[in-house]
């Protein structure tokens, strides 16, 4: 048996292999797929096939929304592990972006009183979609290595300012619709083939930072972001390239990235959860990892 548990929930990119070979356990997030409400696992079989259903609907135009984690499902979700006495350590999503970390707080006192002999950690990793993957396997390989759960909490506190997320999307329309850009901004943007860079700032937040034109423009950006700043002592050397049904761009991003990080970093790819994808929209890549200025994206 594991000495603790390891949660994320389901704004997390993580390849398939790595939930099997780590153990790592999701709490899910619902959705509305023209008004059909859905649940989603990030290490669901059929994960890919899900996704890029979502995205190709999302292009003719379907009507997509999230909603948050509710306290009662982390209760739900924790207490019979609790009381087979597992302890958990929990990695949120980004607070700047969700309440759900605000509900996680909520569900672990309310269990804290009911199970004063477990530990329950949640952890606001300011963090999404392929950046929340990264750090997750990294707090799942620090579990491996024998760090109990209250020193694998501090290094994610330690060590989540150093993830760096770099984001660009296809479509500025929903950035407008999320309130990032004006709609003459996004209406430009369209008609010039313009590309926004973005990143999660300090405060888990998302930034549009600089704009270029054509995907190819974009991710010769992002990598060189990427190499720019790679690398932190101590953290893993690995880079998800999360994706929104863009398979083609994603392997040749990576195929870019591998080439500019060398042989010692490992580059994985993966569809992006819906979760993140209704807000960011279809023809999204990124490349999450850590490096040495989270704000860096030019």
């Amino acid at each position: 048996m594991e000495p603790y548990l390891l949660f994320t929930d389901a704004a997390a990119d993580i390849p398939q292999h790595y939930y099997d070979e780590y153990d790592i356990r999701i709490i899910p997030m619902d959705y509305l797929f023209n008004g059909d409400p859905r649940t989603f696992l990030t290490d669901q079989p059929d994960r890919e096939r899900v996704c890029d259903s979502l995205y190709e609907a999302m292009r003719t135009g379907a009507d997509v929304k999230t909603s948050q984690i509710t306290p009662y499902r982390y209760i739900e979700s924790w207490t019979p592990l609790l009381e087979e006495g597992h302890d958990i350590l929990y990695l949120s999503f980004s607070s700047g972006l969700s309440a759900t970390f605000a509900n996680a707080q909520m569900a672990v006192s309310q269990l804290e009183d009911k199970y004063p002999d477990r530990t329950i950690i949640a952890v606001d990793t300011l963090s999404a979609t392929a950046g929340l993957g990264v750090l997750t396997v990294a707090a799942a390989m620090n579990r491996a290595k024998g760090m109990t759960i209250k020193e694998n909490a501090d290094w994610l506190v330690k060590y989540s300012p150093f993830l760096c997320h770099r984001f660009s999307v296809g479509d500025l329309d929903y950035l407008h619709r999320g309130g990032r850009v004006s709609a003459a901004v996004a209406l430009i943007g369209g008609m010039l083939n313009i590309k926004p860079l973005m990143v999660i700032d300090d405060e888990g937040k998302l930034q549009v930072t600089a704009k270029v034109r054509g995907v190819n423009s974009a991710m010769k950006s992002l990598t060189r972001s990427y190499k720019k700043e790679m690398g932190v002592p101590d953290a893993p050397r690995l880079v998800f390239i999360s994706h929104s049904s863009v398979y083609d761009k994603a392997e040749e991003l990576a195929e870019m990235v591998r080439k500019a990080a060398g042989p010692e970093t490992t580059v994985e790819t993966i569809c992006e959860t819906p979760i993140i994808g209704i807000h960011t929209g279809p023809e999204f890549f990124s490349v999450c990892g850590f490096g040495f200025h989270r704000l860096e994206a030019k």
